[in-house]
């Protein structure tokens, strides 16, 4: 993504229609008060939630809640998911072979706009606002699907499967790994918006999944390895609506209920979790001087990992986020296991860190809303021209993004209200999944005091680091230039 925003710049710069990018991404606003005063008053409203939340819920709120409506679709569903599968793997080929065979520059080819902006960042956030439909758009399960129906009609009685066993030692770690992997590669790599080495990595990971749903299974496979279907099924979780294939039904339900209708299964998911919150910040924290204060540091403590290409110097950062969150987490958590001497502190991790996903899905928000509503705009021009041979397919290549939908100003707003908004709620649900475990609103505080502090502390970071790049306030230049 980061990338991806350079090359904006660099052909802003050149005098290509597309000048204006370089006024959506450099533009910074000036605060009507200093910075802290907003971390404050953030910090203040997630405190204030934390109080309001013993007052007002107790443990008859479950009881009293209704439960989930349920929408018959009838044949409506699978005809539906069949038509979005088909659609889902048209567009995928078309993204594949863009890439592989379409102009070189990440601007007028289709291939790093389609994966970084509408699928990575849109699709992310339909997931979470709307519904889990990845199982829907999923392209590797269309294709295994298909073959497997085709290898039983055939005689095969296993399918397509080789019926090998998933080692439980393993569990969701694959997914966790290769999830900071996509992280480091979306904003360490600099060539994650090559349209050529990204369809390459399309294939790579295509290969990857297929094999490893022959040989333990689709199912199994994607509970635990295929690390966008854990994504965005621990996304959808938080959403509205979910979708019931049994009974062809739609599932509708209070925004994060499904957050807390069960725990992490196990200590992987926790670090999962973790994980979605460590890739947006570490993506937010590239962005700025701040990075460049670390990257100074780092190669004093450890000039092995300076390289050229920053490969090593970004994996470390990534990590290094990663284990920060996880030590603050898990600190959190053996306080809590002192504060309620009966629960272990790996219990009382897996309870409550899926309420940390309304964070990761804030800063998601706060971090690429304002460049997803301008640079998905080019999308228009790009259906017209994927290849960037002077297309005019549908007479909208000479589309030109409206840069000034959204300002530096709206920007900084939108950011701070979905950072507090999304802190606020998992104070809520975590308060409730407390009463629901623990009983007595006494407990269910002091289960939820060190985690509420924790937010707090995350608030005022994350508050930090989206406004680092954005809005101007002063950092010391001798430190920066040493």
């Amino acid at each position: 993504m980061r990338l991806l925003m350079r090359c904006f710049l660099v052909f802003a710069s050149s005098g290509a229609p597309l000048e204006a990018w370089a006024h959506a991404f450099e533009e910074r606003y000036d605060l009507p008060a200093p910075l802290s005063y907003f971390t404050t008053g953030a910090a203040a409203v997630v405190i204030l939630s934390f109080v309001i939340a013993q007052i007002v819920v107790d443990h008859t709120s479950d009881a009293n809640e209704s439960r989930p409506r349920r929408i018959a679709l009838g044949w409506f569903m699978p005809a539906m998911r069949v038509t979005c599968r088909v659609l889902a793997l048209l567009i995928f080929m078309i993204a594949i072979f863009a890439g592989l065979k379409g102009t070189a520059d990440p601007l007028m080819n289709l291939t790093p706009t389609l994966v970084w902006i509408v699928w990575w960042v849109g699709l992310s956030l339909i997931v979470a606002l709307v519904g889990n439909v990845w199982p829907a758009f999923d392209p590797i399960r269309t294709v295994y699907d298909a073959l497997n129906v085709i290898v039983r009609r055939a005689g095969g009685a296993r399918g397509l499967t080789l019926g090998m066993r998933y080692p439980e030692t393993l569990g969701a770690w694959p997914a966790m790994v290769l999830l900071l992997a996509v992280g480091w590669f979306e904003v360490a790599y600099p060539q994650a918006a090559v349209p050529y080495k990204l369809a390459c990595a399309l294939l790579a990971w295509s290969a990857f999944t297929f094999a490893g749903m022959v040989c333990f299974g689709a199912d199994i496979w994607q509970r635990n390895a295929d690390v966008f279907a854990v994504y965005f099924a621990t996304l959808g979780r938080f959403a509205p609506f979910a979708a019931d294939r049994q009974s062809n039904s739609l599932i509708v339900r209070p925004p994060g209920r499904g957050l807390i209708d069960e725990p992490a299964h196990s200590l992987a998911v926790v670090c999962f979790v973790v994980a979605m919150l460590s890739t947006v910040l570490f993506d937010g924290l590239m962005s700025g001087q701040i990075w460049q204060i670390t990257q100074i540091g780092l190669k004093r403590i450890a000039p092995f990992l300076v390289d050229p290409d920053g490969y090593r110097m970004g994996a470390a950062g990534l990590i290094g986020i990663w284990l920060i969150f996880a030590g603050a987490y898990a600190l959190s958590c053996a306080v809590t296991s002192l504060l309620l001497p009966e629960q272990r502190a790996a219990t009382i991790a897996r309870l409550f860190a899926l309420t940390l996903v309304p964070i990761a899905i804030g800063y998601n928000i706060a971090h690429n809303f304002a460049n997803f509503a301008v640079q998905a705009q080019q999308l228009v021009a790009l259906v017209s021209d994927p290849l960037g041979e002077k297309w005019d397919l549908f007479g909208t290549a000479n589309f030109r993004a409206d840069i000034g939908l959204i300002d530096a100003r709206l920007t900084w707003y939108i950011a701070i209200a979905a950072i507090v908004l999304g802190h606020v709620i998992s104070i809520w649900l975590a308060h409730r999944l407390a009463l629901r475990k623990f009983g007595s609103r006494r407990q269910a505080a002091l289960a939820t005091v060190p985690l509420t502090l924790l937010m707090v502390g995350y608030t005022i970071v994350s508050l930090s680091v989206i406004a680092e790049p954005m809005v101007k306030f002063d950092l010391p230049d001798t430190v920066i230039s040493r």
